[in-house]
Order: C-alpha cells, then structure tokens, then sequence
C-alpha cells in the first residue's frame, strides 16, 4: 500500500518537478552545460563572456511574455519589473546594453542558431540540432 501511495505521488508530481525553461546556446558553443550563477551573471549583464572566455550576447523576449517573467523569477528571484528596472540604471550609467529583445520562440532560436556567441532561453521542447540546451530552470 505504501508503495502505490508513493508511485502515485510520483506520477502526480514528476510534471510539475521537470524543468520547463531550456537555456540554449549554438550547437558549436564548447561549453555543454552552465551553472546558474554563470547564467545570472550573462543575462544580468556583470559579465559578457562564457566561461571559457569566449565573448557571449544575450537574447531575451520582448516585455510583457510570459516566459520573460518566470525566466527572470526562477533564475534570480527578481520580477520582470524589477529587472528592467536593474537594467534601465545600466543604460542610464552607460555600462552596458541590454539583452537584444525578440517577439517569439521560432525568432530566438533562429538568431541562436545563426550566432556562435548567443545565449538564450525558450521553453521546454524539441529543439533544433543547431542549438543546444546548457542549463534547465523550473518554472514557464
């Protein structure tokens, strides 16, 4: 009895456990799988290389998606408010541009798939042999 309680808590929970945000690089970037800190500090813009030192640009949805808010919640806490704020003190103080924006899924992995030194994130799905995932998130 106690294992069938268990299998069905199982069943019931391993959905919500997957990871439903994919962090994606190009299919030839060297390095197969990046920490979370790694990719905070990316999309935050406190660096701009990968860790190899290979230069890297981040890509981001437009404002107002969905995915562009629970990307930014589970990877630093932070609402989608509150990281545009961070970035609008950034331009402002003219360190760094932000993430190039696009409208939808097929537009970012295209421009990942074309762009050795990009990094972006996409919901949970088959992807392209162009592209590669480099880190799961919860959460989309």
């Amino acid at each position: 009895m106690a294992k069938l309680a268990l299998i069905m808590v199982l069943l019931l929970t391993g959905p919500a456990l997957r990871a439903e945000i994919l962090v994606i690089v190009h299919a030839s970037n060297p390095n197969a799988q990046l920490q979370q800190k790694q990719v905070v500090d990316l999309f935050m813009g406190r660096v701009s290389a990968f860790p190899d030192g290979a230069p890297a640009r981040t890509f981001d949805w437009v404002a107002g998606v969905p995915l562009r808010a629970a990307f930014y919640k589970s990877l630093t806490g932070k609402n989608e408010a509150q990281v545009d704020a961070y970035w609008a003190t950034l331009v402002f103080a003219g360190r760094m541009s932000p993430p190039k924006q696009f409208p939808d899924a097929q537009s970012i992995i295209a421009a990942v798939a074309q762009d050795p030194t990009a990094i972006a994130y996409v919901k949970t799905q088959a992807l392209p042999t162009t592209v590669k995932a480099v880190m799961e998130l919860p959460g989309g």
